[in-house]
C-alpha cells in the first residue's frame, strides 16, 4: 500500500484542526463501510498506485527574501483555493473527507489517498463511478442543485430572460429559492474563504512591491533579470514586480467583487516577474450540466525568461497562424489581438481545478472573449510537470504500443513544442461568434457542455496544423515537425486513459477514431503494436481542423453532439492496446519541495 500523501490542501488542515485524524490499527483486516459495493480494498490501493509520486522542484536562489515570503503567502492562498474546489465538486466533500479520517479499517488510507487525488468520491478516470458509498456524481457538481435538469435549467430561462446573464455566467452558482432558480455570486455563495484569500493576495503583493520591500542578496546574481546590482540596488525590488503586485491587489478585488475583467487584463500584463501566479475561477470542464461554471485553481509558478524568451518569437507568426485556418475567410479573427504572451515555468505549487486527476502540463488564460480580443491570451508551459510526463509515462507508453521504427523518433523537443503550439491554438479560430438565429455569443455559450472536449480537440489539430505552417515558413524543419506529429499519436494513448468523460481524454478519443476510421493510424493485429501514415495524418489532421474550426464557428450544439458520437467509442484494438498499459502509470501525483521550504521562509 502507498502512504497516502500528507494533507497539505486547506480542507485537510481543517479535518486535522477538528482532531478527526488517526491511524488506522495495523492488524485492520475489515474494510472500511464507506467504500462503495463490490471495491475491495486491494482495488483502490491500485488505482493509487496509478500515479507516479513525483517531487516538483523550482530554482529559488534568484529570489529575494520578500519574495520568498511572497511565494509563502501565495502557496497558503492557494490552500483555500483548495476547499473552495472540493465545494465546487460538491458541498459535501469536507464532511465526507471527515469521515474518511475517522473510519477504521482496511482500504482507510487508500480511500484518503485516492480522495485527494480525485477530489472527492468519484473516479475521474471511470466516468465518474463513486469509490465511496455516496452515489452517483451531479451532473452539475456543485454549481446547481443536485435535482436540477439541463431542460429545467432552460426553460427558467426562456421564461426569466432577463436573468439569463446571471444564471449563465462563469461566476455564480444557481440555488432553489423555494420554486425559484436564483444565481448567487462566488464572492456571496464563498464568502468567508474567499475574503482569507483575498488577504493573503494583498499580503504577497505588498511584499513583492518595490516601495516596500528590501530586495535582500538581489546584487549581482539578479543582473540578468535587470535589476539593480551592488549596494544601490539594495532596497530596490526588480522592475516586474511591479506588475505582479498590480495584478495581485487586482486579483484580490476581483475575489470580493466578483468582476474578474480587470484583474484577467492585469494578468496578461505581468512582465519581468519572476513569480507568475494564476488564481482564480477559470475552466469549465467541472460543470458537466451546461459547461457554463468556472472552477477554482491556482499555479504558483517560478519563471525561466531565457526559455520563455526563446518560445517568444512564435508570437509574432500568430495573424499569420489565423490567416492560414483551414476554413472559411468569413470565420477567421483576423481583428483580434494577438499578444499573446508565452511563458516557460516550474510549477512550485498548484491546487484545485488544476490539481483534480490528471495533472496539468499547460494552459492557455483567460477564457473571457472580452479579454482574448482586446489583449490575446497568455499561454503558460509548466516545464517541470511536462518533463514528468514526458519521462515517466508518454515514453514508455510509446515503447509498448507502437512499432520499434515509430517509438524511437519520440524526443522531448518536439513534442513539446506541439503542447506549445496546442496551447497558441486556444486563442486561434473563433471566439465571438453569430449564431443562425442573428444572436450574438462565444462558442462556449453555444456548445454548452460539449465545448471543452471539442475545444480540446480543436487546439491539438489546430496546433499541428499551424506546426506545419512554421515548418513552411522555416521556423522549424520537417523531421522536427514530422516527430512531433509521431509524440502526439503516442500521446493520444495517454490521454484517452483520462477516460471518456474526461475533456481530454474524450477529445483524444474523438481524434484517435478520425485518423482511425480513414486508414491514417494502422494496426498489426500480431504484434499489437500501432505505427501511423505520416503524410495521410497530416492530411487528416488538416481536415479535422477544418472540420472543429467550422462548427465552432457556426455554433452548432446539435453537431457537436453528433461529432462527438460518431467518434467516441472505443474501438476494440484500443482497448486491448490500454490494457496492456496496466502496469505504467496514468499520471503523476505532485509532492512540492515548496511546502519543506516555506518552513525556513
Amino acid at each position: 500500500m502507498r502512504t497516502p500523501r500528507k494533507a497539505t490542501t486547506a480542507a485537510a488542515l481543517l479535518v486535522l484542526a477538528l482532531g478527526a485524524c488517526g491511524e488506522r490499527p495495523e492488524d485492520a483486516v475489515t474494510p472500511i463501510p464507506f467504500l462503495a459495493d463490490a471495491l475491495t480494498p486491494e482495488q483502490l490501493e491500485r488505482r493509487v498506485a496509478q500515479f507516479a509520486t513525483i517531487t516538483l522542484d523550482f530554482d529559488d536562489t534568484l529570489l529575494t527574501a520578500p519574495e520568498r515570503k511572497a511565494l509563502r503567502a501565495l502557496v497558503e492562498a492557494s490552500m483555500i483555493i483548495d476547499t473552495l474546489f472540493l465545494l465546487q465538486v460538491s458541498p459535501s466533500n469536507l464532511q465526507w473527507r471527515a469521515r474518511l479520517e475517522s473510519e477504521r479499517g482496511a482500504g482507510r488510507d487508500a480511500a484518503l489517498a485516492y480522495f485527494d487525488i480525485m477530489y472527492g468520491p468519484w473516479d475521474r478516470l471511470k466516468e465518474n463511478e463513486a469509490f465511496l458509498d455516496v452515489g452517483p456524481k451531479p451532473p452539475g457538481a456543485g454549481y446547481y442543485p443536485a435535482d436540477l435538469t439541463r431542460d429545467e435549467f432552460e426553460a427558467w430561462i426562456t421564461a426569466h430572460p432577463d436573468e439569463r446573464q446571471a444564471l449563465t455566467g462563469y461566476f455564480t452558482v444557481i440555488r432553489r429559492d423555494g420554486e425559484r432558480l436564483i444565481a448567487v455570486p462566488y464572492s456571496e455563495a464563498y464568502r468567508e474563504p474567499i475574503t482569507r484569500a483575498a488577504a493573503l493576495l494583498r499580503q504577497a503583493a505588498s511584499l513583492v512591491h518595490g516601495g516596500d520591500i528590501a530586495a535582500e542578496g538581489a546584487g549581482q546574481q539578479h543582473a540578468s533579470f535587470g535589476v539593480a546590482t551592488g549596494a544601490a540596488g539594495q532596497n530596490r525590488a526588480p522592475a516586474g514586480n511591479e506588475s505582479l503586485a498590480r495584478y495581485l491587489e487586482a486579483r484580490a478585488d476581483a475575489l470580493l467583487s466578483n468582476d474578474y475583467f480587470d484583474s484577467d487584463v492585469a494578468w496578461m500584463d505581468i512582465a519581468g516577474s519572476r513569480i507568475e501566479p494564476t488564481i482564480g475561477p477559470y475552466e469549465v470542464y467541472e460543470d458537466g450540466l451546461m459547461g457554463y461554471k468556472a472552477a477554482f485553481e491556482s499555479f504558483i509558478t517560478v519563471n525561466d525568461p531565457q526559455a520563455s524568451a526563446e518560445l517568444e518569437r512564435l508570437k509574432a507568426h500568430l495573424p499569420e497562424l489565423e490567416a492560414a485556418l483551414p476554413i472559411a475567410q468569413r470565420y477567421k479573427s483576423t481583428r483580434r489581438a494577438f499578444e499573446s504572451p508565452i511563458r516557460v515555468v516550474d510549477a512550485a505549487y498548484t491546487a484545485g481545478d488544476s490539481r483534480a486527476g490528471v495533472q496539468t502540463v499547460a494552459f492557455n488564460l483567460p477564457n473571457d472573449e472580452r479579454v482574448r480580443a482586446a489583449k490575446g491570451s497568455k499561454k503558460v508551459m509548466l516545464r517541470n510537470v511536462a518533463r514528468a510526463k514526458f519521462d515517466k509515462i508518454l515514453v514508455p507508453i510509446a515503447n509498448e504500443v507502437l512499432t520499434a521504427e515509430m517509438a524511437g523518433q519520440i524526443i522531448f523537443e518536439p513534442w513539446f513544442a506541439a503542447v506549445v503550439m496546442h496551447e497558441l491554438a486556444h486563442g486561434l479560430g473563433p471566439g465571438f461568434i453569430t449564431l443562425p438565429s442573428g444572436e450574438r455569443t462565444t462558442v462556449s455559450q453555444a456548445l454548452k457542455e460539449r465545448y471543452a472536449a471539442l475545444e480540446e480537440a480543436k487546439a491539438d489539430v489546430t496546433g499541428l496544423h499551424s506546426l506545419s505552417v512554421l515548418q513552411q515558413r522555416g521556423e522549424y524543419d520537417e523531421p522536427f515537425v514530422r516527430r512531433a506529429f509521431i509524440g502526439h499519436l503516442a500521446d493520444l494513448f495517454r490521454a484517452v486513459r483520462f477516460g471518456a468523460t474526461e475533456a481530454h481524454g474524450q477529445a483524444n478519443l474523438l481524434q484517435f477514431n478520425y485518423h482511425w476510421q480513414r486508414g491514417v493510424i494502422k494496426h498489426n493485429s500480431e504484434t499489437g503494436r500501432f505505427t501511423v501514415d505520416l503524410d495521410g495524418m497530416i492530411r487528416a489532421n488538416r481536415e479535422l481542423a477544418r472540420e472543429l474550426l467550422t462548427l465552432q464557428a457556426e455554433g452548432s450544439y446539435q453537431r457537436a453532439g453528433e461529432m462527438l458520437e460518431r467518434h467516441g467509442t472505443t474501438i476494440p484494438e484500443i482497448s486491448a492496446a490500454i490494457g496492456r498499459l496496466g502496469t505504467l502509470p496514468v499520471d503523476i501525483r505532485p509532492q512540492y519541495a515548496v511546502l519543506e521550504r516555506m518552513r525556513a521562509w
